[in-house]
């Protein structure tokens, strides 16, 4: 069978992909809703956020040893605050609503790291002293807020924290599709990783809307590692056993 893919539409996802009709057929949507539409069948592979195989290890698998990961400051997923994250306790903070991933490891860094509690989330519109922003909107919004002038890299600061990189999602596919359908697609992906990262010019091309020069998209692209190795599994574990300790006292509270 030929596996539907769905495509993150974020810079950070680009390299995977060419210009072509792989990537013009791909299903463009945002991580949280990504998960959904693997759930139900409408795409069969697909750069999921890591928490959809905490989520639902029943209906999705990692394949190959490819996603999106952090191994310090990703750049593009932070807290903006009007006071130091410390300070946050009781505090409104708006999310993003395409996030999956990055609200849950805020929850363990506010929780765990910096001991922040009682915090209310909400949408965007409604934020209080800080909001979450993630993907091309932190991208877009590179230059800050005057109202917001802290900011926490969240990658950065797990890896401050633990020691280890942070994985934001990996390639996944839905259970009932065969093993087969991934390797054709890991040899496609594998193909354009070496060519969009030895010359990241195509992807500039094709992202005008970001307003980026061609050495900020290079530079951007630089901060991931797309090729998952050993501790990059062994940050994912841990983040794995930190979510489900925060999401245990949630259901307790």
């Amino acid at each position: 069978m030929t596996p539907r893919l769905g495509r993150i539409p974020y810079l950070n996802t680009e390299p995977f992909f060419a210009d072509d009709a792989v990537r013009a057929q791909a299903v463009p949507e945002a991580p949280s809703r990504m998960i959904e539409l693997a759930r139900r069948g409408v795409v069969d592979l697909a750069p999921l956020p890591v928490v959809a195989a905490f989520d639902h290890p029943d209906a999705f698998r990692a394949v190959g040893a490819l996603g999106i990961a952090a191994t310090g400051a990703a750049r593009s997923v932070l807290l903006r605050s009007e006071v130091p994250v410390e300070r946050l306790s009781g505090a409104r903070i708006g999310i993003i609503d395409e996030t999956a991933t990055s609200v849950r490891l805020l929850k363990v860094l506010l929780d765990l790291r910096f001991d922040v509690g009682q915090v209310t989330f909400t949408s965007l519109a409604r934020a209080g002293r800080a909001k979450l922003i993630i993907g091309d909107q932190a991208l877009l919004a590179r230059r800050g807020a005057p109202e917001l002038p802290y900011e926490l890299d969240l990658a950065a600061a797990w890896n401050a924290w633990t020691g280890l990189p942070f994985a934001f999602a990996c390639w996944m596919a839905r259970r009932a599709v065969a093993s087969e359908a991934w390797d054709a697609a890991g040899g496609y992906f594998e193909q354009n990783l070496d060519r969009n990262l030895a010359d990241p010019s195509g992807i500039h091309r094709r992202r005008p809307d970001l307003g980026l020069t061609a050495d900020e998209v290079a530079a951007y692209l630089r901060t991931f590692q797309y090729r998952f190795d050993d501790r990059i599994w062994a940050g994912l574990e841990r983040f794995r056993e930190l979510d489900a300790r925060v999401n245990a006292a949630e259901r307790v509270a």
